[in-house]
């Protein structure tokens, strides 16, 4: 009868001595890619694009007939005209929708990783916090990207590859920047917020709702604020008009003009950044020493 050795297995894997962060990233993209309904929201997700799709491609293949009859009626048209203000409501439009998306991806990334006791499981690898955090927070960002700025910078794109002209390109040049831009101050305040709800609960539905009602309050309070004082100012105390806000001075598209500086909106999102961050740290540094 065969004599075994009581041994462990001898480790096959590759050391990696930087960018450690990516295995955190590729981990959780592994672990989303098997639920139908995370498929099933980045399919709904792409809908708006293919409809804006559908809308420059009319819009640019009649634009380039003067003889055609629809070509004075659409340059009059303004929900139908391809210009920076069709960019920013696309990516305004898909706030809604990104939300749900990072409320379903990541309201569960680190509890349930405290739940399933994978915390010591990350930390007995050359993983530190730094590298934990920073890997989850860069695939939400990533994941939250795929559906807001990466669709409108092909969209973009698109544009000036059905309508060339040299007056096209010196008037969109800055459009994929500032969708960019605009995308990022959606996406990242989003992300924390949810990882730090992530963090600080010990389950996923739990961190989720609480994301969704602690931005109804604080929307609801904005409206209020304003009907009361007579203020549209005080609608930024509402974080998403905050955000749409800030989109309106990266478009320069024209709307109703606050009073206040755009520098405090930016200060407001800053603060919400900062907030979560620390609440991220804290606790997964806990966890890293409890390790």
């Amino acid at each position: 009868m065969p004599v075994y050795k009581r041994t462990y297995r001898n480790y096959d894997g590759a050391y990696v001595p930087r960018f450690r962060w990516w295995l955190v990233v590729k981990q959780e993209f592994r672990v989303l890619g098997k639920y139908r309904i995370f498929l099933a929201l980045m399919l709904v997700a792409q809908l708006h694009t293919l409809v804006r799709f559908l809308q420059i491609l009319a819009y640019d293949v009649i634009m380039q007939d003067p003889n055609n009859i629809l070509t004075p009626l659409l340059s009059q048209v303004d929900f139908i005209v391809v210009n920076q203000r069709m960019f920013y409501e696309y990516v305004q439009l898909q706030a809604p929708l990104l939300l749900v998306f990072m409320l379903y991806a990541g309201s569960g990334m680190i509890c349930n990783d405290f739940r399933n006791n994978l915390m010591e499981v990350y930390f007995s690898k050359p993983i530190r916090w730094r590298d934990y955090v920073a890997g989850k927070l860069l695939a939400l960002i990533l994941l939250g990207l795929s559906i807001t700025a990466l669709p409108a910078v092909i969209l973009v794109v698109l544009h000036n590859i059905l309508l060339p002209s040299w007056e096209l390109l010196q008037a969109s040049w800055w459009w994929p920047l500032s969708l960019l831009a605009f995308s990022l101050l959606l996406v990242v305040p989003c992300a924390l917020a949810t990882l730090a709800s992530s963090a600080l609960l010990r389950s996923q539905g739990f961190a989720a709702v609480s994301v969704f009602m602690v931005l109804s309050i604080n929307s609801s309070m904005g409206v209020i604020l304003a009907r009361l004082l007579y203020n549209r100012d005080y609608l930024l105390v509402s974080f998403p008009a905050t955000l749409y806000r800030l989109g309106q001075e990266l478009f320069d598209v024209p709307g109703y003009r606050f009073q206040s500086d755009w520098r405090w909106s930016m200060a407001f999102v800053a603060v919400v950044c900062v907030v979560s961050l620390a609440a991220i740290v804290r606790t997964v540094r806990r966890a890293e020493i409890a390790a």
